[in-house]
């Protein structure tokens, strides 16, 4: 009778094998010390379906030690376990935090989904908020004292032109207007390449840390049960990185390079001569970011409503061929259940910490960006009932170009926060289908 079992179960696996259902196997399924499983004297494929390896290793240890007679002399009984967070490879991404660090005390990838993983949100967040609100006064300390100096030469110059008729013809006034606004123009230009200097580092360090999650996290979406998504997804996330790479990094930060020079000199003159240029280049900027942005999240969407069902069909397909085995068939399928909800777990806690450490990548540059706009902003509204309207709206569209910055860094960031996310919630298909 049990040589008629086994017989069943090695039947029914051999017809799963035939039907190409093929998830991976016992090297996703199994921890490193029990990876070394006998399948039917040697048999084994390098990918097998998701919870026909688990099943195999509970027939081995239900019936391998009956037919010895010797428990542990014969063959080695062998358990499937679940994934703990220790399976997944967090190596890379914890060397590119070290890295990001500048000094304090890096990150731990691994300490973050532990943290997650037991609901330890606060603590989580602690050292987040601390360094945002450090970053933060920082900032106003550092900028108030420039805002002062640029208001003070803006004042300067509206001395000039209130006085302009104490001069006669007026020319010594608005050489005098055009030396401040000179002046101001180059504290200006110098800050906005500084700050595109920080949008640059911050899209930089995204990109950078989703080139050393990828490979780990789609692993974790393969060891879930979502093989087919993981290598059908996988090239093509990849490929958007260096898309948006090229698109940020080589056209939009030095089209600003462009653009904020062009609406500084726009202001020396008193016609308007050049403000449909600046207007086209601010157009581009905007449509090429929401583009990609369609582009990229777009993708992930459609995949999302396919791929995910065709892996969940192939897993819910196995399984329920595992149970047909008389007599360890429903022992077989709560096992495999077990470790592919582990698996998931897995998966959606690398997800919450990698959105995590984006938001906390960020959180400084794009608070800097933010402090800088608002002072802008305040120092156009504080100058413009003393001071020349050209001086107002050259604070103002300084101001307009923080804020195309931040939506430069803002859709960086939403990009791949949203793609991780719709990958998070798609792949979870594959366990409820279960």
């Amino acid at each position: 009778m049990r040589r008629a079992v086994k017989a069943a179960a090695v039947l029914v696996l051999s017809a799963v094998f035939i039907t190409g259902s093929f998830l991976p196997g016992p090297a996703f399924l199994l921890r490193p010390e029990s990876r070394q499983l006998d399948m039917a004297g040697g048999l084994g494929p390098a990918f097998a379906p998701a919870g026909i390896m688990t099943a195999w290793a509970a027939a081995g240890g239900m019936y391998g030690q009956e037919e010895t007679g010797q428990s542990g002399a014969g063959r080695e009984e062998t358990r499937p376990e679940e994934f703990s967070l220790m399976d997944f490879d967090a190596e890379e991404i914890d060397a590119f935090l070290s890295r990001a660090s500048n000094g304090r005390d890096p990150v731990s990838f691994r300490e973050l989904m532990e943290l997650l993983i037991t609901g330890n949100f606060e603590q989580a967040a602690s050292g987040a908020a601390k360094a945002v609100s450090d970053a933060f006064f920082s900032e106003i300390r550092s900028n108030t004292a420039l805002m002062g100096q640029i208001i003070v030469l803006a004042l300067a110059g509206a001395v000039f032109s209130s006085f302009s008729g104490i001069f006669g013809s007026g020319h010594v006034s608005e050489t005098g207007f055009y030396v401040i606004y000179l002046c101001i123009m180059a504290l200006l230009a110098a800050t906005f390449f500084a700050s595109i200097q920080v949008a640059d580092e911050v899209t930089g360090s995204i990109l950078e840390f989703m080139k050393a999650l990828l490979p780990a996290y789609f692993l974790a979406v393969a060891m879930g049960g979502g093989a087919v998504t993981s290598s059908a997804v996988c090239g093509f996330t990849f490929a958007a990185v260096g898309l948006v790479q090229t698109v940020v990094c080589g056209l939009l930060l030095p089209l600003m390079r462009i653009y904020m020079p062009l609406v500084l000199a726009a202001n020396l003159f008193k016609e308007d001569m050049i403000s449909q240029l600046t207007e086209l280049l601010k157009l581009l900027i905007s449509w090429t970011m929401k583009t990609l942005f369609g582009i990229v999240v777009g993708f992930h969407l459609i995949q999302g409503l396919v791929l995910p069902q065709a892996d969940a069909l192939k897993n819910t397909a196995a399984m329920r061929l595992v149970e047909l085995i008389p007599g360890i068939g429903a022992g077989a399928g709560t096992i495999s259940q077990m470790v592919m909800g582990s698996g998931i777990l897995i998966k959606n806690t690398a997800g919450a910490a990698a959105v995590a450490v984006l938001l906390f990548l960020a959180a400084v540059p794009v608070l800097k960006l933010l402090v800088l706009m608002a002072l802008y902003y305040a120092a156009a509204a504080a100058m413009q009932p003393v001071c020349d309207k050209r001086l107002v709206s050259c604070m103002s569209q300084t101001a307009a170009g923080h804020g195309m910055l931040l939506k430069i860094v803002g859709y960086s960031l939403a990009l791949f926060a949203v793609t991780i996310a719709v990958l998070c919630i798609s792949t979870n298909a594959a366990y409820y289908a279960a």
